[in-house]
């Protein structure tokens, strides 16, 4: 049976590995499930061999598990910071798994599975510490991986006119929480009994884990789009002509208050002609690639000149049009949700939410009070 669900979660790597490979359009975010998938591969590819790994390649295979934590985080960390690029500081995470692979270089190395009785085995101490290492090593990950998810969720606001399952990442919560049900209890076991050894009775779960959780990532991952446009990828040329690069370069400073209202004149006068808010999944992005000016500008006119976050600002425009419509008896044909989502809302839940908060009452008692 623990072959069997060996075998699936290898099958189930690899076919993620082809997915992401074709997925388009290209993100880096893909570049590391691939990476993650191909060594859970081989992980559990090795498991599969007649013979121990450590018999012709002495590292083994173990020290592969010191990179899920830094692999989960780095996925995370490309979903989540904007125009996220890969930096020399981000070799550092790969220093625990390097180490380990060095030090097993070097010395004489016993599969992690072996006996853990020092007194018949005192080779064994050296994946005792190793595991203890690695412990830590998960715990942290898990820590700043959670705080990259929380981190991004406050900053929803700026960004996006909606909560969605697209930007909030809250999968990623409930796949942290599985993370750490999952494998801190095999591998909380597993340190007990082979590194502490104190007895426990258990078998490892650590093959039927990493199969689920490999189905999970693929699952969500294949579904979760890019959430921040990566200017990056354009030419400088096509920033100039879209407007992202500043005009002067030099310039960093605030916005002259003639320059200002202007600029805020072009958003409100866009707002009122185009109504881009109609669309459900509208954001500041697209909002600074249908007006040519810089996110820069366009964040702090809105944070800073209308005192207001973009999700409160652009609801504000749709609940406007939602009274507008709620008043008008050509509208009476329509539900009060059905209204609220002709006007860019994406859930009834938001939508009585927001309008309360900013009315004082609920839709459908507006329509009741004010409509006859």
């Amino acid at each position: 049976m623990n072959k069997i669900i060996v075998i699936i979660g290898f099958v189930q790597a690899l076919f993620g590995i082809a997915l992401f490979i074709v997925k388009r359009p290209r993100h880096i975010s893909f570049s590391f499930l691939t990476v993650w998938l191909a060594v859970i591969a081989i992980f559990l590819g090795a498991r599969l061999l007649p013979f121990e790994v450590v018999e012709y390649f002495k590292p083994g295979i173990f020290p592969l598990i010191f990179l899920f934590g830094p692999l989960l985080f780095m996925y995370l960390s490309s979903l989540t910071v904007e125009n996220f690029r890969l930096k020399p500081v981000y070799l550092l995470h790969l220093v625990p798994f390097l180490l380990v692979c060095l030090h097993r270089s070097f010395v004489e190395v016993v599969p992690i599975t072996s006996s853990s009785d020092l007194s018949e085995n005192p080779s064994y101490l050296f994946n005792k510490v190793y595991y203890s290492i690695f412990i830590i090593s998960v715990c942290i990950y898990w820590i700043l991986s959670l705080k990259l998810v929380i981190k991004h969720k406050k900053n929803i606001p700026y960004n996006f006119s909606n909560y969605t399952t697209r930007n909030t990442l809250n999968w990623s919560v409930f796949v942290l929480t599985l993370f750490l049900i999952f494998f801190i209890a095999d591998f909380s076991m597993f340190y007990f009994s082979r590194v502490l050894n104190i007895n426990i009775h258990s078998i490892s779960l650590l093959p039927l884990n990493i199969t689920l959780f490999t189905f999970i990532i693929i699952f969500f991952g294949i579904n979760q789009t890019v959430i921040y446009y990566d200017e990056h990828n354009l030419k400088e040329s096509e920033l100039s002509e879209k407007g992202i690069i500043e005009s002067s370069r030099t310039d960093r400073g605030l916005l002259e208050n003639k320059q200002k209202e202007e600029l805020t004149e072009i958003i409100l006068q866009y707002l009122e002609d185009k109504k881009p808010y109609l669309n459900p999944d509208y954001s500041l992005q697209m909002m600074v690639d249908d007006l040519n000016i810089s996110r820069q500008k366009l964040s702090y006119l809105i944070n800073s000149g209308q005192q207001k976050n973009f999700y409160k600002f652009i609801n504000e425009f749709r609940i406007r049009d939602v009274k507008e419509k709620l008043l008008d008896p050509g509208f009476n044909h329509y539900s009060v949700l059905g209204i609220g989502l002709d006007c860019g809302f994406n859930s009834k839940t938001s939508f009585n939410r927001i309008f309360k908060e900013e009315t004082g009452i609920t839709p459908s008692e507006f329509k009741k009070r004010f409509a006859g």
